[in-house]
């Protein structure tokens, strides 16, 4: 099964004083069965209120969510793991928490026994199945919460900060099971979340929103590509005094500046403005010690998205 997000929208008005708030603005995009797509933005750019309208407990002002092309309202093939602790009964044991969310969605008793008993296992939770969930670990919770999620087998998953203040050893069960239920069974999972490791590892394609609006969105290597093409770490002999041009128009930072070298970063932005540096050094007979493309972590380029400015 595949999802499409078509130009969703959502506009809150605020009671009493009838202004309006646009939440969501326009977003598009797709995920494919067995692909991972991670939505980043800061606080309040849109992606819960993007998760809630795809799970339909938030009515779109505008667009539409399409399962396999077509608008419908069966949301049994859905489940969602949103942020919180709160996502199990603690009163009840994991083993219980299961059945309940099975028996909700008309499924019985007797048909989940043996896939609960499995979920627990393989998510390190077992061996406390007969325990009121209010006495576990944050991660114990947390993975309970995801097998809630997953004893229905739904074809979407929603994850909403599925490893937010676990420990090590439960992160990486998470995501180990994340990453199996895409590669393996085929499953669509929206992720999103602000630990961009979990993205660097996870995450097939990517989007980043702002404001509510999708500003980019491709694979991990595209968004590297498209965003630091022409980000250059260039080390030169010599004192250097850089040209005002070059700070009105590009990005430049002077990195370090010795006796006999001058290190500065800068964006070029494009080809023409590469090759405008480039000649100048050399007409002026500038050494160059090292010319370096770098090459920036995700957390870079997401910070370097949020300001458009500083990106081709």
């Amino acid at each position: 099964m595949d999802i499409n997000i078509d130009h969703l929208s959502k506009i809150y008005t605020k009671p009493f004083t009838k202004k309006s708030f646009q939440a969501v603005n326009d977003v598009s995009f797709n995920i494919k069965s067995g692909e991972i797509y991670a939505l980043l933005g800061p606080n309040g750019a849109g992606k819960s209120t993007i998760i809630k309208m795809i799970a339909g407990l938030v009515t779109p002002t505008s667009g539409r969510v399409l399962f396999d092309n077509n608008v419908h309202k069966n949301y049994k093939v859905l489940s969602a793991v949103l942020e919180g602790s709160r996502n199990v009964y603690w009163r009840l044991t994991p083993l219980e928490n299961l059945h309940y969310f099975a028996n909700l969605r008309g499924i019985s008793s007797r048909n989940i026994i043996e896939k609960s008993h499995q979920l627990l296992k393989d998510l390190d939770i077992e061996a406390k199945k007969t325990n009121q969930s209010r006495h576990l670990s944050r991660g114990m919770l947390q993975k309970l919460a995801i097998a809630t999620a997953l004893i229905t087998d739904p074809k979407i998953l929603l994850l909403d900060e599925p490893t937010l203040g676990v420990d090590i050893a439960s992160s990486r069960k998470i995501k180990e099971k994340i990453r199996s239920l895409a590669k393996e069974e085929g499953k669509v999972i929206l992720l999103t979340t602000h630990q961009l490791e979990l993205v660097d590892q996870l995450a097939d394609q990517v989007g980043i929103i702002q404001n509510g609006q999708l500003i980019r969105q491709g694979s991990i290597h595209e968004l590297k590509e498209n965003t630091l093409k022409y980000l250059y770490h260039i080390c030169i002999k010599g004192k250097f005094n850089i040209l005002p041009s070059w700070k009105s128009n590009f990005q430049l930072k002077e990195i370090k500046s010795h006796d006999d070298t001058t290190e500065f970063e800068i964006n070029f932005k494009n080809q023409a403005g590469l090759s405008e540096v480039l000649d100048y050094l050399s007409k002026n007979k500038t050494d160059i010690v090292f010319l370096q493309k770098k090459r920036d972590n995700l957390e870079e380029v997401f910070l370097r998205s949020l300001n458009t400015n500083d990106v081709e």
